[in-house]
């Protein structure tokens, strides 16, 4: 995996900057070396090659002579090469005369002489062109060789040869690349300085506007970018701002129709609730006044009169129950913690529903956990919970099912599990079921309020509510609390 490395816009802006003059400085450098070399290196063949045209004047001259002076004339010529030696010992490394035969009659080396000199011998005699520069390399220096035939035109009486270090050439190059790289240091450290100097001038604006961004991407939309006049940052400061004003603008706009969306969803649950509520007590009440009608039509009946009273109490909790309801969801009430078990809470709810279990051919199932699942809760919302849960249960399985009760003490917590074989809840609704005043059931059969009762109940403990469902199959609600530390016997528990 490869190591991404983050650099920052100033560090980027020197090594792109230093980059750049670095690698024109090379490019220079390179080129100019060849140039200047080529030119020294033709300078050089020019000024060897005039040398040996007029050294081989003399040279000629003495090598024609007659041989009772051969012996004097060498004398001669030895003494002419250790003079032109002596003036050019910077750059002159060797002279060689040959006769026609190749052997070596005069050098300013006296270990060569009497020895043949086979590239004098050969240019001699085959040569086109009277004189000839060659490249060589010997004791690990590099060698001009310029060497030229002795004699009038048509006749070959021997090779003069003069051989020129190239080193004073490379000595030059060297010392150009040397300056050039000073002049490539003093330039980056050049730009360096300029770029300390303006880095705030040039890069600072950018780095305002990042940070302003960052600030709007946190949320913050009260933030806006500083402006100059001139330039594209400014340009793109504007924009940014001219965005966060609309950004700004388009969440009023959204939290004025959020608002009024509300207002709606409000004013129908309020009408939802009202006709439930309505027909809730509309419907007890209705029986608790022909019960009184009859009671004075009937007076001295005693059997009658004991129906209609029971009647009419039975309308009266109905009527009590709608309101105990709506008042325990519209109001805070203070919650009392004290050690409740949840498995006793469970067995006193079925036992509160027994009827309704028998009528609607509902069969209960139990898997209460062994230990004790003790939590620190409100004795009575816990019960109002767990009913809730279980009328919710006895709804979804109108023609009969199973009632599936369990507890389980994991981890320090208390899952309680209530598990019906009902129908299930679509999918479109399952965010809905907590909502207070939602429900799926007809107008007077129901206002809404028990799911929603039953999740404010949880978090108000810091519990938290699972839900796990599947159409035609039923559905799972889970309740995950804290359970309480101690030893606590089942039946010790309210």
């Amino acid at each position: 995996m490869g190591v991404v490395i983050k650099l920052g816009l100033r560090i980027r802006f020197f090594l792109y900057s230093n980059t750049v003059i670095a690698v024109t400085m090379i490019l220079v450098t390179v080129f100019g070396m060849m140039y200047l070399r080529r030119i020294r290196y033709e300078s050089i063949v020019g000024h060897g090659r005039s040398i040996v045209e007029a050294m081989a004047i003399p040279i000629r001259d003495a090598s024609r002579s007659d041989s009772d002076e051969q012996g004097a004339e060498s004398e001669i010529i030895s003494l002419y090469i250790s003079e032109i030696m002596d003036r050019n010992l910077d750059f002159m490394r060797y002279v060689v005369v040959t006769n026609a035969d190749g052997v070596v009659t005069n050098s300013s080396r006296e270990e060569l002489v009497g020895r043949h000199f086979e590239r004098a011998l050969q240019r001699g005699r085959n040569a086109d062109e009277p004189l000839a520069a060659e490249n060589l390399t010997e004791h690990g220096e590099d060698l001009l060789e310029v060497r030229t035939s002795l004699g009038a035109p048509g006749e070959f009486v021997g090779t003069l040869a003069v051989g020129y270090s190239l080193e004073p050439v490379e000595q030059q190059v060297r010392e150009i690349a040397s300056r050039a790289a000073l002049v490539a240091l003093v330039l980056m450290l050049g730009n360096s300085i300029m770029t300390a100097l303006y880095v705030e001038t040039l890069i600072r604006p950018i780095l305002n506007l990042n940070e302003t961004m960052k600030k709007a991407g946190e949320g913050n939309l009260t933030v806006r970018a500083p402006t100059r006049r001139g330039d594209e940052v400014a340009e793109l400061a504007d924009v940014f701002n001219r965005m966060m004003d609309e950004l700004v603008a388009s969440r009023e706009r959204e939290e004025q129709q959020r608002a009024q969306l509300a207002h709606t969803e409000k004013m129908a649950a309020v009408g939802t609730l009202a006709a439930g509520v309505a027909h809730e007590v509309n419907n007890p009440l209705a029986g608790v006044l022909a019960s009184i009608e009859n009671l004075r039509d009937n007076p001295d009946d005693d059997e009658m009169r004991d129906r209609y009273l029971q009647l009419i109490a039975d309308g009266l909790k109905r009527i009590e129950r709608t309101v105990a309801n709506l008042l325990n969801f519209a109001r805070t009430r203070e919650i009392k913690l004290e050690p409740t078990s949840i498995n006793h809470n469970l067995k006193h709810v079925v036992e509160l529903v027994a009827y309704q279990l028998r009528a609607g051919s509902v069969e209960v199932t139990w898997d209460l956990d062994s230990n004790p699942a003790v939590v620190e809760a409100d004795h009575f919302q816990m019960e109002q919970l767990f009913l809730n849960l279980v009328l919710n249960a006895l709804d979804a399985m109108r023609e009969g099912g199973t009632l599936y009760l369990r507890t389980r003490v994991r981890g320090g917590k208390v899952i309680a599990e209530v598990r019906d074989t009902g129908h299930g809840i679509p999918a479109e609704i399952r965010d809905r079921i907590f909502d207070p005043f939602f429900t799926t059931r007809e107008v007077g059969e129901g206002t809404g309020l028990g799911l929603a009762v039953s999740g404010s109940i949880v978090a108000a403990h810091g519990g938290t509510v699972e839900l796990e469902t599947s159409v035609g199959r039923g559905t799972t609600f889970r309740i995950i609390m804290a359970a309480m530390a101690g030893e606590w016997d089942k039946g010790e528990t309210a």
